[in-house]
């Protein structure tokens, strides 16, 4: 992946807030082929919030962020390769989750509305972690497969294996070069 890639972040901001979270950590693409961590390097800090832009989750010191990211990560890649999430990192999730209860109200248009009732951003992403893990997350979250990358996705076709057609492409360049 390309530097550039890191600092753009394609993938934050578009699919599902607590994927904004998980992929902030990009596999093998670092020197010597280590992780990169977007949470470690200011500058990539600062890209990833600003990407997020004025959303709750951009705001939250890097401590808390880096505590939540953990169990996070944990669950979605259990559940990306089709593994039950942990026991530990289940309760914790749960924990966390009861933080955050949502009101229901009947509206002016006769629709059910869904209020936040806790201003805690780590117990609403916990729950909404529990939601897409029970629900879309179940069958649909994968982790992609191409070189240097790593990130979580909602797959949109059964055959889907990358999270973009950039990592496609390279995942299908790699495969072409003879091994050294």
């Amino acid at each position: 992946m390309a530097l550039r890639e890191f600092y753009d972040m394609p993938w934050i901001g578009h699919e599902h807030p607590v994927l904004d979270l998980t992929n902030t950590v990009v596999i093998g693409a670092g020197p010597g082929h280590g992780d990169v961590d977007f949470l470690s390097d200011p500058g990539l800090t600062a890209a990833w919030r600003e990407r997020l832009g004025n959303r709750a989750l951009a705001r939250e010191p890097l401590g808390a962020l880096r505590a939540l990211r953990a169990p996070l990560r944990a669950a979605v890649d259990a559940r990306a390769r089709g593994e039950q999430i942990p026991d530990r990192t289940r309760e914790e999730l749960n924990t966390l989750a009861a933080g955050a209860p949502v009101t229901m109200r009947l509206g002016a248009d006769g629709g059910l509305v869904h209020e936040e009732a806790a201003d805690d951003v780590g117990a609403v992403l916990a729950r909404e972690a529990l939601v897409l893990l029970a629900r879309e997350g179940k069958e649909r979250l994968r982790r992609c497969d191409a070189p240097s990358c790593g990130m979580y996705f909602l797959r949109t076709r059964r055959d889907q294996a990358w999270c973009t057609v950039m990592c496609g492409n390279r995942a299908r360049a790699a495969r072409r070069r003879p091994a050294s």
